[in-house]
């Protein structure tokens, strides 16, 4: 009877829901609803860059994403992941955003410029790498961002050492660190403790162990500080962590610097000091890890540990598999000769000192050709767009030209018809002015004859009326004829008529 109950309970439930369900309304379907999102790119990158750069492709065609912004994402997966191999699309991504719209956003042209840095870090390009963090550093410092600047100088500080400028880098790095290290806030305790780790990468690099170890500590001590008083420090900034993130956060830095300090005790043959803080390196969850073992294997080498570093030299080679051409693989041969040495095993130690030679002379001369190719296609940039300057220069040349030929025209043509307008008038007033002489010397038609003591008017009346009737007479005839000079007739026809002889014949022929 209960099972009989049950089941007519759940046909009723099922009767209900069947009915109910036909009066919802069904939703239509977004485009947000897809898969294809950026963030869901951005989830799976790092241990699965193939399937993000398809869902960035998908992303894009569906409309989620704009182009541009799939292009730059597609950067970021080129460069922190698939082993390095498309780094130079992912600089050619990054240099064609540099030129357009895209970095009109000062959020993005941070973005793009921190791909730049992090891929020429990689390639060790140290010009690209130097002209790209210095042009960051600017940006920062352009918007009020002065602790990212200096985060980024700190950067420009390491590529100082790489070019041989050792001293100038030490210096750079001490003048970043003394600044973040004036104020107890998160942000600039951050950066302080990255500029610290920097300072620790160049003298490494040098050889210079004993001054890593007061910088390890002093890591260790901020570390400390900030765990016991994280609200102390708290700034709002985007990259503190969350009050639960706090003892994580610190005890990454805290063990990095315990495996700057066993490398730096077992370097200065204090071997006491070196073992304890490997013990405490390995105890940490990140000592455990493959990053992790990677990081401390040149402490193993240095004090003997030889299984626990070719175990993870192991690793590294099963994951390099045929990509062995690598820095990191010469590094790992020149360690395995040590090891091979250390145990007696010569001819072993042998081979690989061969293979870690011969490695170094093949990388030497992909790096020299690669470097030519490099310098070679700048070269071939750098003379298209000579190309294109001195196009636009031209272009611009022959507009200014045209511009000056118009203008001059315009000056021509205006000095012209006011040449003509004045002429006209000119014209016009000789004109009214032989009518007026004209009228005048009808009036005194009958005076034919003049005799010698007749008057200057009658005299010019009479020259008037001779060269109306007569205009191709000469000046001389006409002057002997009314008894003046030439002169004396010249100059009275102009004083009184304000025009000349000619002029006033001129007007009278046909």
């Amino acid at each position: 009877m209960r099972q009989l109950r049950y089941v007519i309970l759940v046909s009723l439930a099922v009767m209900m829901a069947s009915c109910t369900g036909n009066h919802t309304m069904k939703r239509e379907p977004h485009l947000s609803d897809t898969l294809y999102t950026a963030k869901a790119a951005m989830e799976i990158y790092d241990y699965n860059p193939n399937r993000a750069l398809v869902i960035l492709d998908s992303a894009e065609i569906v409309g989620n994403i704009s182009h541009d912004r799939a292009s730059f994402y597609r950067a970021k997966v080129f460069t922190m992941t698939l082993q390095g191999m498309h780094l130079d699309s992912a600089q050619k991504i990054c240099q064609s955003l540099m030129n357009s719209n895209y970095i009109k956003n000062v959020d993005n042209h941070e973005s793009v410029l921190d791909l730049l840095i992090a891929i020429t870090r990689r390639k060790q390009d140290f010009e690209q790498w130097m002209k790209w963090s210095t042009e960051k550093a600017e940006l920062c410092r352009k918007y009020g961002n002065e602790v990212e600047a200096l985060r980024t100088e700190a950067e420009v500080g390491v590529i100082l050492a790489f070019l041989g400028r050792e001293k100038e880098s030490l210096q750079k790095l001490d003048n970043v660190i003394e600044k973040l290290d004036r104020t107890r806030k998160f942000n600039e305790m951050d950066a302080c403790i990255i500029a610290l780790r920097r300072k620790v990468d160049v003298l490494s690099e040098l050889g210079r162990y004993e001054e890593i170890i007061p910088i390890a500590q002093k890591i260790i001590e901020k570390t400390i500080d900030y765990e016991q008083h994280p609200d102390e420090y708290s700034d709002g900034s985007f990259r503190e962590p969350s009050a639960a993130n706090v003892p994580d956060y610190c005890d990454f830095y805290r063990v990095k610097a315990f495996a700057y300090l066993a490398r730096a005790y077992a370097e200065t043959d204090d071997i006491a000091n070196a073992r304890q803080y490997l013990t405490l390196f390995e105890q940490s969850r990140y000592g455990q890890t493959f990053d992790g073992r990677m990081m401390i294997s040149m402490t193993w080498c240095k004090l003997g540990d030889y299984d626990k570093m070719l175990a993870v030299y192991d690793e590294v080679v099963n994951y390099l598999k045929d990509d062995t051409i690598s820095e990191n693989y010469s590094t790992i041969l020149y360690n395995r000769a040590i090891a091979a040495e250390a145990r007696g095993q010569y001819a072993l130690a042998n081979s690989y000192i061969k293979r870690h030679a011969e490695l170094n002379q093949l990388i030497s001369s992909q790096l020299q050709e690669s470097k030519a190719n490099e310098y070679a296609a700048r070269y071939r940039a750098q003379e298209q767009q000579m190309e294109i300057d001195h196009q636009t220069l031209l272009n611009r040349m022959q507009n200014i030209i045209i511009i000056l030929l118009f203008v001059a025209l315009m000056v021509i043509v205006f000095f012209y018809n006011n040449s003509v307008f004045q002429k006209k008038k000119m014209t016009e007033k000789n004109a009214a002015l032989v009518k007026l002489i004209d009228e005048k010397t009808k009036q005194n038609k009958m005076l034919a004859n003049l005799k010698e003591n007749i008057g200057d008017d009658n005299r010019l009346m009479e020259a008037c009326r001779i060269l109306r009737e007569q205009p191709d007479m000469k000046v001389t005839e006409v002057a002997k004829k009314v008894g003046l000079s030439p002169n004396d007739l010249q100059k009275l026809f102009r004083e009184r008529f304000s025009m000349s002889l000619a002029e006033y014949k001129l007007s009278h022929k046909k």
